[in-house]
């Protein structure tokens, strides 16, 4: 489990590079236009919970919808957004943003199904790279007028829309608020059509629209997030509910392994997201795994490590073929300063898990307990997994700073230089990563392909 707090630029968007910074990577998002009013404060304000066990949960819950839908299911990312609110999204990379009181709020398994279901529908049907577009061509103001009129219609209030819109929108922005609706249908017709496929009911999804739905009645302060950015709740609920009616007489069973999954999601995130205290008076006088994982998660976070470290033995003493027992194990160990200990315990991990899922982070949990043991025998594995972990991660800047430590460690001074210049860049800090592209370029050892590297960010940074 890693949570990483997300910084850029926003805030600071008074300059007219940053403005434009701004408005280029809005661009490549291509957020769906019901998130554009809400993306600056997320970007901003944000924090993710990297967690294998939760993401690949996630991930093989819909991998078989997306292929069907005709996307490739490794391409296809899923991240965690602690948010209490019942809310997802998805970006133009092919990433689904799941927010945590979504997934703790959700009745059961099928609920979460279907909103991926309808995410993965935006991403086939091509909206998100669309909107991106459309976005790009109304402008940042414009858009962010037209967002918040279309979480106004959603909302039940066409006068106050009315409002916002007038004063000069353009008609793009005028085709955003169109789309919108007509965009959240087409997405519901793929989810209902790749859950069936599937044979999941579709009745979880059709009570949690009847009362998203039901919103429309409350304030616009108590009005939830989902309801606000996925407008016509109304019309939806009745799609929905129609298919139940007529193909759900007797509705299918859900399947067990999906009801394990789900379990093992909430736990987790329950351990993770509520108060510590909280979780551990909840665990009180219980020896059930799911308790004891979350009492070992809440002691860790309040520093009881030893705590921790009992309870987590017991639970790998009775399930020792659990990967995801051994890697949260690793992590207390690590924290402790057991750095040998803690890569067996990663080791294991490795071990059980083979090639099934994405092994990015449990490798860069293996590449720091490596660096840590102060082995310099260590050291080359710890590069090694460091780097598969970058192959695997390439987006995630802490990734590329634990490398970069890695290959300066060992003496590979421009490759650490390169790596931690690419860090720097996706952390906005255009000045460190042109001073250390800069110190590779003048490096009389340096490749001339790690030159031509370095000459390629000073481009990037103006330099």
């Amino acid at each position: 489990m890693i949570r990483e707090l997300n910084r850029n630029s926003f805030r600071h968007g008074k300059t007219r590079k940053t403005r434009k910074k701004v408005e280029s990577m809005w661009k490549k998002a291509g957020l769906i236009a019901l998130m554009l009013i809400l993306l600056p404060v997320w970007l901003v304000e944000a924090s993710l919970i990297r967690d294998t066990e939760i993401e690949d949960g996630l991930h093989r819950i819909i991998a078989p919808m997306a292929k069907s839908a005709g996307l490739n299911p490794d391409q296809l990312k899923i991240r965690v957004v602690i948010n209490p609110q019942y809310n997802a999204f998805v970006m133009g990379d092919g990433t689904i943003y799941m927010h945590s009181g979504l997934l703790l709020k959700a009745d059961n398994v099928l609920e979460v199904a279907g909103v991926m279901a309808h995410e993965v529908g935006h991403i086939a049907s091509g909206h998100v790279q669309r909107r991106g577009e459309t976005v790009s061509d109304a402008g940042l103001a414009s858009v962010l007028g037209a967002a918040a009129a279309i979480a106004l219609t959603a909302a039940g209030s066409p006068d106050a829309a009315f409002g916002v819109m007038s004063g000069g929108i353009d008609q793009r922005t005028r085709l955003i608020l169109a789309r919108s609706r007509q965009d959240e249908g087409v997405a519901d017709a793929l989810a209902i059509k790749l859950m069936q496929e599937q044979n999941l009911s579709l009745q979880p999804m059709a009570t949690t629209m009847r009362n998203i739905a039901s919103q429309r009645l409350l304030p616009q302060s108590r009005q939830s997030d989902y309801y606000l950015t996925h407008p016509g709740a109304l019309e939806r609920s009745a799609v929905f509910q129609d298919h139940v009616n007529r193909h759900e007489t007797t509705p299918p069973e859900t399947p067990d392994w999906m009801r394990h999954i789900f379990d093992r999601i909430q736990t987790k995130l329950e351990g993770w997201t509520e108060p510590p205290k909280s979780v551990l008076i909840s665990t009180i006088g219980k020896d059930d795994s799911a308790s004891v994982y979350k009492y070992a998660i809440a002691n860790f976070r309040l520093s009881n490590v030893k705590e921790a470290e009992v309870a987590m033995q017991k639970l790998i003493e009775q399930h020792p073929g659990d990967a995801y027992y051994h890697e949260f194990f690793g992590d207390i160990l690590l924290s402790q300063g057991r750095s040998t200990e803690a890569a067996a315990q990663y080791e294991m991990a490795l071990d059980l898990l083979k090639e099934k899922v994405n092994q990015g982070q449990i490798r860069l949990s293996l590449g720091r307990a490596y660096m840590a043991s102060g082995n310099k025998d260590h050291l080359s594995e710890a590069i090694v997994h460091l780097e598969i972990a970058h192959q695997q991660e390439p987006d995630w800047a802490f990734v590329k700073r634990q490398l970069g430590i890695g290959y300066g460690k060992s003496g590979q001074i421009s490759k650490a230089d390169l790596t931690l210049a690419e860090e720097a860049l996706m952390r906005g800090n255009e000045e460190l990563a042109g001073q250390l592209a800069r110190r590779v370029t003048d490096n009389p050892n340096a490749t001339s392909i790690e030159k031509q590297l370095a000459a390629d960010i000073l481009h990037q940074v103006g330099r």
